[in-house]
C-alpha cells in the first residue's frame, strides 16, 4: 500500500546553501498544476513515482511554498474561488513581502493560473491610487522639491484627467 501511495506523490524540496531545508510531499495531481513538475515527469519517462524531489532553490520559505501548494491543492480539486485565494495571499503580510514571494514562486514553478491571479490582484491593489498612496504602499520617500514635483505634474497632467 505504501508503494502505491508513493507512486501518487511528488516531493518539493526547499534548499538553502545546497542543503536540504524542508520537504513538502503532495499528491501528483496537485503537483501537476505546475508546468515545471509536468516537465520533470515527462522527462522522467513516465516512471512512477518521480525518482527525485523537485529542487526549489528560488522559493524563499516553507510558508510561501505551503501557500502555493495550498492553492494547487484546492485548484486541482476545484475547491477555491480564485478571488478567495488572492485575498488570503494579499492579507498574508501587510507590506506585501509574502505576496511578492508567492508571486515569484508561482512564476518559478510555472503555475500560470496562480501567477495571473496574483498579477491581477496586485494590479487591482494599485488601481486608482494617487502618487502619495503608491509611495506609502511601496515605502518610497518623496525626494522631489516642490518645483520638481510641479514640473512633473505639468508634464504628465494628461494622466490625471
Amino acid at each position: 500500500m505504501e508503494n502505491k501511495m508513493a507512486a501518487n506523490t511528488v516531493t518539493f524540496r526547499l534548499l538553502r546553501d545546497e542543503e536540504v531545508y524542508e520537504d513538502f510531499e503532495v499528491e501528483k495531481v496537485v503537483a501537476m498544476e505546475s508546468e515545471v513538475v509536468k516537465n520533470f515527469i515527462e522527462k522522467d519517462t513516465g516512471m512512477e513515482p518521480l525518482r527525485f524531489p523537485i529542487p526549489c532553490r528560488n522559493i524563499k520559505s516553507g510558508k510561501v511554498l505551503e501557500m502555493v501548494l495550498d492553492y494547487c491543492k484546492f485548484h486541482a480539486h476545484a475547491l477555491y474561488q480564485n478571488n478567495e485565494f488572492a485575498e488570503k495571499a494579499l492579507s498574508a503580510d501587510k507590506n506585501q513581502v509574502t505576496f511578492c514571494h508567492i508571486l515569484l514562486a508561482a512564476n518559478f514553478l510555472e503555475i500560470e493560473d496562480l501567477f495571473c491571479l496574483l498579477l491581477k490582484a496586485g494590479a487591482d491593489l494599485l488601481k486608482d491610487k494617487s502618487v502619495e498612496e503608491l509611495r506609502q504602499i511601496f515605502k518610497i520617500e518623496n525626494d522631489f522639491s516642490e518645483q520638481e514635483e510641479e514640473a512633473i505634474m505639468q508634464e504628465t497632467k494628461w494622466t490625471y484627467a
